[in-house]
């Protein structure tokens, strides 16, 4: 292997909380409970149809179907990445131990 190849790993821990994530985004997430309601990014929104799980991070529209898992998903979307750019833009894509 040479020496300027570097081996990198993803670190699903490293990913930033998903209630700070959100906010950093822009997302106002209303209400109480695991599951908060946002205005979606995905579609022109008026009335809050996005719910997000403020513990996991998962999202799901109510109207346009846009979802995800976690904020990973949510950022690779939103922002057009793929899931390298994504997880490196997230600080989640480490050199290998």
């Amino acid at each position: 292997m040479p020496d300027n190849f570097r081996r990198f790993v993803f670190n699903r821990r490293m990913l930033p909380k998903p209630a700070d994530y959100y906010a950093s985004e822009g997302l106002r997430l209303l209400g109480r409970g695991a599951w908060r309601d946002a205005l979606c990014p995905f579609h022109p929104d008026t009335n809050p149809s996005m719910r997000v799980h403020i513990d996991k991070g998962a999202f799901r529209c109510m109207v346009c179907g846009a979802h995800g898992g976690d904020v990973l998903a949510f950022h690779m979307k939103s922002h057009g990445l793929r899931f390298t750019e994504a997880a490196k833009s997230l600080g989640a894509w480490l050199p290998a131990p």
